[in-house]
């Protein structure tokens, strides 16, 4: 039996080489290799790990070294996204159960210089912005992205 981790990791390597476009296709990929996995665990890896898809092929949020492009964000954030406020330093972001991971990875690899990091739970995400000024600030931004 195969470990979480490892399966995680050749998961980002398969995305990382090579296009691949629907769970079936990297279950495919995987049984090639000899990782035993369902649908429904791949699918938890897919959300764990904070795959996006980017016109129609999944991808790691920021993997090229820099931030997502302003659509990959508007389409992360359109989706992910159920509501949000602020109070203080700290951005207060809702999401379908089970989403919370995927928007903090966005939110990271978003890079934006007002944000110190992000702690995602389930469907709730904090962040953490470098002051109090910047609270709504940030939450225009998002709205921005979601509308």
């Amino acid at each position: 039996m195969v470990s979480k981790k490892a399966r995680h990791g050749r998961i980002l390597e398969i995305v990382r080489k090579r296009p691949v476009s629907s769970q079936e296709e990297l279950c495919s990929l995987l049984k090639a290799e000899r990782f035993a996995v369902t649908q429904s665990t791949l699918s938890r890896d897919i959300r764990e790990l904070g795959l996006v898809k980017v016109r129609g092929i999944y991808q790691v949020p920021g993997a090229a070294g820099g931030a997502p492009p302003a659509d990959v964000l508007r389409r992360s954030f359109s989706q992910l996204i159920v509501r949000s406020g602020v109070s203080g330093n700290i951005l207060m972001v809702k999401t379908l159960p089970g989403n919370g991971h995927s928007l903090g990875v966005v939110l990271d690899a978003a890079q934006w210089p007002e944000v110190l990091g992000t702690v995602a739970g389930d469907d709730t995400v904090f962040v953490l912005l470098r002051s109090n000024r910047l609270g709504k600030k940030v939450l225009r931004r998002l709205e921005e992205f979601v509308a």
